[in-house]
């Protein structure tokens, strides 16, 4: 017997609260748990068909995401570190995509502007498991901000080539090479002057407001409705909504809410921050019970060679740029950084969001879910796990956890 949507969000929801308190008593991290009771979920038979469409992941799933983080970046630090953060989440995620949707073309036989798809949707990363690492073992504050900032801008580039490799794949586009790139470019920049835009008229709008229940519904309203109005002129929604959400979570911070609405305000968005993050991981498992595990085993050798591959697109992405970085900034960072860099760069909840909510008539989609899953279960287990005998081999912890 098939239980209904909601009961089936609730039973959901009852999980990720077990795994969250289990957690506290094992010492493994949340997303790292998750992705696991995610792996288990798709061997028992869940009688539940709940499915995330495409325009449910971007107008509903996407824009809290990226909002909170743009809430908890701190602009001054982000200006001190922004030519290294736009390098790695510019050029950086092009090289990524273009390595691995090249790669795997090669590898796996995808047509190659299948592979390039998946290289965008894969391409953001998730920092949350790497700064929580970070904060215990007492790494360098502007390594912690180059890897949050890096992660928080590529995830509005990852997602804004994958819209237009989407575009291309199921025809709504047919752009050459050039009006791609400008095609990047325009809707970019629209979607950060609107991003801006609505940002300013909220952060006035707090100015002469002193509620803090009004306050928080007001920035419901702005990271909903940066992302839908972005959409509506054809600009980026996902740029709108970092650029909102890095407003608000500096300008709007200091000069406009009280001590009283600004942690209503992280208190809120961090609960559904949990409760996005909770259901994405578990639906994986719902999604991936749909298919026999004869077909599963199928995939586990493309997804060990697709694992190589992210990695090495990640390497080629970070260690040449970081090399010119080094050799033009006045403040140097340590040359081991770049190691952190690579390996921290875990994959998480915006490639699982981009991969749940593909169409079901794209071609490799079954291929895409197991792989992308198999993505993120080695960062957030291997990756995370080894993080830190990585920072205390490189000499780059502060006190020993």
């Amino acid at each position: 017997m098939e239980i209904s949507v909601l009961e089936t969000c609730i039973l959901l929801l009852s999980v990720a609260c077990i795994v969250a308190i289990a957690v506290k008593y094992i010492r493994l991290p949340y997303t790292t748990a998750l992705v696991i009771v995610g792996l288990a979920i798709s061997f028992f038979h869940f009688p539940a068909q709940v499915h995330l469409s495409h325009d449910l992941v971007f107008y509903v799933i996407l824009p809290p995401l990226l909002f909170l983080g743009g809430l908890h970046l701190d602009i001054q630090e982000l200006k001190e570190n922004i030519w290294r953060i736009l390098a790695f989440s510019l050029p950086g995620v092009l090289v990524s995509t273009f390595v691995v949707g090249y790669l795997l073309s090669r590898l796996l036989n995808f047509d190659l502007i299948y592979g390039l798809l998946f290289g965008a949707l894969i391409s953001p990363t998730d920092p949350i498991s790497v700064l929580a690492i970070f904060a215990d073992v007492g790494a360098p504050s502007r390594l912690r901000v180059i890897v949050e900032g890096e992660s928080l801008f590529n995830d509005g580039t990852g997602v804004v080539i994958f819209t237009i490799i989407l575009a291309i794949v199921t025809g709504a586009s047919q752009p050459t090479a050039s009006s791609a790139l400008l095609q990047f470019v325009k809707v970019s920049i629209g979607g950060a002057f609107i991003g801006f835009s609505l940002g300013y008229i909220t952060y006035r709008i707090l100015c002469v407001i002193e509620d803090h229940l009004l306050e928080v519904a007001i920035t419901i309203v702005l990271a909903f409705g940066a992302f839908t109005l972005a959409e509506l002129f054809h600009t980026s929604g996902v740029i709108a909504v970092v650029t909102a959400g890095l407003l608000i979570g500096n300008h709007g911070r200091t000069f406009s809410m009280s001590a009283k609405t600004y942690q209503s305000v992280e208190i809120f968005w961090a609960a559904i921050d949990f409760i996005i993050n909770s259901f994405l991981f578990l639906m994986i498992g719902l999604e991936l019970q749909r298919y026999e595990m004869s077909e599963l085993k199928a995939f586990f050798v493309p997804a060990l060679i697709t694992i190589a591959v992210v990695t090495i697109a990640r390497a080629l992405s970070v260690y040449p740029l970081n090399y010119l970085l080094r050799r033009g900034e006045k403040h140097k960072i340590e040359s081991s950084w770049a190691h952190i860099f690579v390996w921290g760069g875990l994959k998480g909840s915006i490639p699982i969001a981009l991969v749940l909510g593909l169409p079901r008539t794209i071609p490799y989609k079954k291929e895409f879910l197991v792989i992308a899953f198999g993505v993120v279960l080695f960062s957030l287990i291997v990756q995370s796990l080894t993080m830190k005998p990585l920072l205390k081999k490189l000499n780059i912890m502060r006190f020993k956890a």
